[in-house]
Order: C-alpha cells, then structure tokens, then sequence
C-alpha cells in the first residue's frame, strides 16, 4: 500500500521499515542532491551506488533514478503504477518466491498535477558481474568452453523457473541478468533486474510469451541452442515454442539493427564515447577452447558462419580447382592403380600423440613402453601459456633421450591470427626448444575449419609467413602441413598455392577422418579410405609446393557413451543424444583402428599415420579418466606393433568382394592379415596356418575371415 514520505509516494519494504529509514527517504531530495554517489551504470535511467541507514547501520543500495518522461507514459503510469512502482512489486513478487532479484528496499514517487516529476527505486546492492559483462570476461580472456557451459547452466535453469512461475521478464536481455560469484569463484544463482516491463499470472505463460524473453538472450548460434535446450531440462525446444522464438528473434534484433537510423543523435554520440564499455567479439574472433575433447568449440551457427567467410576466397579456390581438376583427376587414377602394388616397410610408420600435461607424464610414458616406443606426436598450443609449452618441450628432451621419434604440431588459435607478433613468438620459443630433437614439424592445424580461427587465405599466409626464417635455422627439421582436415581437399589445393613465395613443405599433413560412423572401408560418395587417401597423394605428387609425403597427423573414432567428452557430442548431450548415443563400441574401434592403418600404409599413398590420442576419455585408445584404463585398442595396437611393426608389406590378395588379405614379411616369415567388411558370411578358405592370433594377440587354431582383423604365420602363401 502506498504511503507518504514527505513529497514523495511510495513503499518501504518492512525489513527496512525504521526511522532513520524513513527520516532519509522523506527527505530524499536534498539528500540526493548532496551524497556521494557512486555510477554503477549508463543509459537513460541512471543506477547509482548509494547508502540507506536502516536502524543505525549503511546498507548499500542500487538506486535507480528514471528519467523525466512524456505526458502519455505519465498517464499511462498514474493508472498502472510507475516503472519504479512495477519494478518494486515485482522484485517483491520473485524475492518472495526466491526466484532470484536483488532484495526491493523501496520506491518514491513524486507527482506535481499529473505529472511524474520525480521517480527511484532502491534494491539491496549486490556486487556481481551482468550475464552481458561475465561473456564478455569469458569470450576475451578466458576462452574456455568449461566457463561458458557452467555460467549457461546457471543462467538457463533460472529463467525456466522464471516462467513456470507464470513471470515474464519483458526486457530479458543479457544485461539485465546479474551472475554473482561466491568466494571460490562459483556462479551463484542469478538476479533478474530492470523488471517493470514485467508481467505475472497465476496462469501458464504463452509460447509467445516465453518467446518474448528468449529472443533477448544474445548468445552466438552454436550455444544459444545449447542455453534452450538447458532451458527445456536436456530437450530440444518444442516445436511451437521453437518457431514463436525464432520468429520473435528475428523480429527484435532486426528491430535493435535498425535503433541507428531511428535513433541517429544517440548512434553518434555512443560511437563518440572514449570510455565506451568492451562489446562482445565479432562472430570471426569469438574462439573458444574444450580441454574435454582437446579442440576449439563450434560457437557459430551455420547462417552466422557463412556471413563471417569470404566468398571471394572461395571462388578463387573453386576456379583453382576446376583449372587444375584434369590434370589431378588423371594422377588420381594412377595412384588409385598402384595401390597394394609396391613393397611397404612398416617400420616408424605408426606413431601416437601424447598429451604433454604434468598429470599424464609419468602414466603415458609408461604405456608409450609398452607399445614399444613407436613415433610420438606431441602438440604446441598458442592459446596455451609458455609454462605449458615449457612442459612440453621438456617431454620432447626426455623422449629424445630415450631414441624416441618426435613429431610436433604447432596449433593456432584466432588470437594467433590477431597479434601476429604472438604467433612468431610462440614459433621461436617452441622451435628454439625442440628444432634438434624432432624430425618432423607440423604447422597449423584444421585450417579449413573456422573454429580454430583462420577464415581467409590472406590470414593462413601470415601465420605461415614465419616458417621461411624457421626453415633457415633449422635445416634438419622437416616442416609439414598445412593440416587441413576432413574430406574436403579443395582447401588443400587453396593452402598449398597461397604458401609464401619460397616456402617448400617437406610433406602433405592431413586430418584424415573418413566415417566416423562406422567402418573405414565406407564410403563418402565414391571415396573410401582408399580412395581419399589416393587422392591425397595424387595432390601432393601434383603441388610443386609439397613434397610428395603424405601424413596423417590426426585420426580416430569417438567411442560410444562417452557423452560430452565426444568429439562430436560436446560440450553438450541433449535427451536424445543420450537415448541414441553416438560413437563405435571399443571392440569396433579397434577394429576399425587397425584396419584404418592397414588400408591407408599398406596401400602405399600414406607415409605414416598417427594416432589422436593415447590417452583420452572420449576417443583414446586408454581412457584417462578411468585410471589409464587400456582399451582393446591399445591391445590391439600393441600386438599389431609386436607382430607388423617392422615387417614389410608384400601385396594383397584377390579373395572376394570386401575381402581383404594383406601379406607381410618379417625375418624370413611369411605373416597375413585378414578382414571382411560384412558381418555374415564368413569367409573361410582352405588355408593352411602355422599360428594364429586375433586382433588382441590371443592364439587361433583355424584361419578365419570376419570384420574384426586376424593374423596368421603361413607355412606357405598358395590357397
């Protein structure tokens, strides 16, 4: 009930009904007019830090002064109640029902003859950043996908009880949602502020109106799915609400695109402002990393992506490639010709990446032992400190030691592409540390995949611009790359002929991954492993700026149920992820691991193939958060190490469709490997063994063909 405080109207909430209290709002006024008064932040309607004393103690307070405003809005207001008024009651409506607001103290009005001359609102002061301003920390200073997903999952959550409430916000913008943190840094469950536009029923909100406030919410594509889907409790917004939403999305940020010409005065002074608070990103510079699955996440929505790329770019790569296509169609059908034709020695062929963090040391050097100590990859991150690029030139020393073989990869993110000075700087550190002691450099990764930040080819020839002068001092060191992945070859051609001029790549690295659904051996269109992996050769014999090696630096399956530390389920797992989980089972994957390596090295198109990664939870052949747990995979790998990792390939056998029969030599023996892409008919030929192990290593006593790889020792090669 509204009550007198001198000239002014208005409320005083009972915990902060005191004399005192009373006596400073009665004279609220002159009071304001001579305390100190500190911003907290801009617009029309200013919010202030200033203190109340209720019973004798200063309780800090957020006051809000709104503006003078017109004649019709004061009308408006003297029948439905102020903005202060509303503001007041509904923060007493969700502080009753702890649905999160800052604490209401009071509100005063002042009327002279029907006009509102005078209007504030005061609520309990709350340090704490606005949803706005903790993006903004996370999106240019953290860049961390952990940060982003435990501040969505403290935000969503929070605005669904909003509405089940029967509450609607009215102006749910990002700004208007404040995050306090607790003392271990913790979000806090979040403060709804600015609330006179809001509204409350005893009835179940609209579709339209819950679209209403979730079109306010200014998130990049990628995570405002994420952020609604938390909303709807792990569900895919329903199909009504989907479309309300969308539609009034489009509707009010078309409208906020068009406040410069509606508003220009106000534009041009915004734009004039020297102390202009930090905005969010633009779409190209917004990276951010999951240490879950070891790769930058994909923020944007595909509409948002492709208003971000260069077309130009494109065109120029498709004309290169038409111009080109004859002559490399042509070298692709001689390579497709020639494979299984020559001898392959396997040997240092098949290496593993490891994870140069001090909690993994010790376990996976351990495992790297056991395996027999092939090849090793170790990454450099740009986004990392140099404290962990210290840790992972110190693995590279001791690997050294050992007689271990050391391929690098040195991996930008968008920040590289910003402060090219940075770039050369982590080049030099990395480099300085390990040029003596590795054969091989990989430089850049995943270029043609926007989410690791390169989205021009003038970007991709400044960050490779440094390799010259690296090439010169470290003439023993082969530079590789430029590490595009997936089955999409026209940027392959596109990198390699926008090189700076001298700049000669000493092989063709790639991310070779085929269906990560289901077997190597199928196809994408016309292309299997064999075939991607010939064509990939045919463009490194045809660029004159590669040398004709291809490795693949990056492969591997995502294993099922691994939720979001799946590559391809992060970094979140939405209800009908969980009810058809994604991946291949771990005996799959190790299936599928070794006939990858077979089919790619054996065919001769591919000089060597290293696994991503020893050790990982989601797509590892250990699971590293099971105690280093050894998957089949490893197994796998190890005996196929044991028993083919210095043997040489001799041919592979016509035995049926789908069928394939690889035959080996190592030290005199003659040794098979044997597989079929169908489960059922087994194919089972006459042949004669002399021993015979599965994908495992345990012994067979009878030779057998199926989809999971057997070896055999042959007394004799005929059938």
């Amino acid at each position: 009930m509204s009550e007198s405080f001198g000239p002014y109207q208005g409320e005083l909430h009972a915990e902060f009904d005191a004399a005192d209290a009373r006596a400073q709002l009665a004279d609220f006024g002159n009071w304001l007019a001579t305390a100190s008064l500190t911003p907290l932040s801009e617009g029309g309607d200013q919010v202030v830090l200033a203190e109340l004393v209720v019973s004798g103690r200063s309780v800090p307070v957020a006051l809000k002064l709104f503006k003078r405003q017109g004649r019709l809005k004061d009308w408006y207001d003297q029948r439905q109640g102020s903005k202060a008024a509303r503001a007041y009651h509904y923060a007493e409506f969700l502080n009753a029902q702890a649905l999160g607001t800052a604490t209401p103290v009071a509100f005063l009005d002042r009327w002279d003859q029907g006009r509102l001359i005078e209007s504030y609102f005061l609520s309990v002061y709350t340090p704490a950043m606005s949803f706005k301003e903790a993006l903004i920390e996370i999106y240019r200073d953290v860049r961390d996908n952990e940060a982003l997903m435990n501040l969505l999952n403290t935000v969503a959550p929070a605005v669904r009880a909003l509405h089940d409430a029967g509450f609607m916000h009215g102006d749910l913008g990002n700004q208007n949602i404040l995050v306090p943190r607790s003392d271990s840094g913790d979000w806090l469950a979040p403060l709804f502020i600015d609330l006179n536009r809001s509204k409350q029923s005893s009835q179940p909100l609209s579709d339209r109106e819950k679209a209403h406030d979730l079109a306010r919410i200014k998130l990049p594509g990628k995570y405002l799915a994420i952020f609604q889907a938390i909303y709807n409790h792990g569900h895919d917004l329903p199909q009504p609400l989907a479309k309300a939403a969308l539609k009034a999305r489009r509707r009010f940020w078309a409208h906020r695109r068009r406040s410069r010409w509606r508003h220009p005065l106000r534009h041009a002074k915004h734009k004039r402002r020297q102390d202009t608070p930090v905005d969010y990103p633009s779409d190209r510079d917004l990276w951010l990393w999951d240490e879950k699955t070891a790769q930058p996440m994909v923020a944007l929505s595909k509409a948002e992506k492709w208003q971000s790329r260069y077309l130009a770019d494109g065109a120029r790569g498709a004309l290169r490639f038409l111009a080109g296509a004859p002559s490399l169609f042509m070298a692709y059908r001689q390579q497709l010709a020639l494979s299984y034709s020559k001898p392959v020695v396997l040997k240092d062929r098949i290496g593993v990446a490891l994870h140069p963090h001090d909690d993994y040391l010790e376990a996976e050097r351990n495992l790297l032992s056991v395996l027999g100590d092939p090849p090793v990859l170790v990454r450099f991150c740009h986004h990392e400190s140099s404290a962990q690029w210290q840790a992972g030139i110190r693995l590279i020393e001791q690997l050294h030691r050992d007689g271990v073989q050391v391929m690098a990869s040195l991996l930008q993110d968008r920040r590289a592409v910003l402060d090219p000075g940075s770039w050369q700087d982590f080049l030099t550190e990395v480099v300085a540390g390990i040029g003596d002691k590795v054969f091989q450099v990989e430089i850049t990764h995943a270029i043609n995949r926007a989410k690791w930040g390169v989205w021009s080819r003038a970007e991709l020839h400044q960050l490779m611009t440094p390799v010259l002068a690296l090439q010169r001092h470290y003439p023993s060191v082969r530079f590789v790359g430029p590490g595009c992945i997936d089955f999409e070859y026209l940027p392959v051609i596109s990198a390699l002929a926008d090189l700076p001029e001298g700049l000669q790549l000493d092989g063709l690295s790639h991310l070779l991954y085929v269906d990560r659904r289901g077997a190597p051996e199928n196809k994408q269109g016309r292309f299997s492993t064999l075939e991607k992996a010939a064509l990939l050769k045919a463009v490194a014999e045809q660029s004159a700026r590669v040398a004709s090696r291809v490795v693949v630096s990056e492969v591997n399956w995502p294993i099922l149920g691994t939720g979001v530390w799946s590559p391809v389920a992060c970094p979140y797992e939405t209800a009908a992820q969980r009810q058809k989980p994604f991946g291949a089972s771990e005996e799959d994957y190790a299936d599928f691991m070794v006939r990858f390596l077979a089919l790619t090295l054996c065919s001769g198109h591919v000089d060597q193939v290293f696994w991503w990664r020893l050790s990982a939870h989601g797509y590892g052949i250990v699971d590293d958060r099971d105690e280093f747990r050894q998957r089949p995979a490893f197994h796998a790998l190890k005996f196929f190490l044991a028993l083919l990792g210095d043997a040489t390939f001799v041919k592979k056998r016509s035995v049926g469709e789908g069928c394939y029969f690889l035959e080996f030599q190592k030290e005199g023996h003659r040794l098979a490997m044997v597989w079929q892409t169908t489960p059922s008919p087994s194919l089972t030929p006459a042949i004669e063994i002399a021993e015979g192990w599965d994908v495992l290593g345990g012994s067979i006593e009878t030779f057998f063909m199926g989809t999971s790889p057997t070896y055999y020792r042959l007394p004799d090669l005929k059938v």
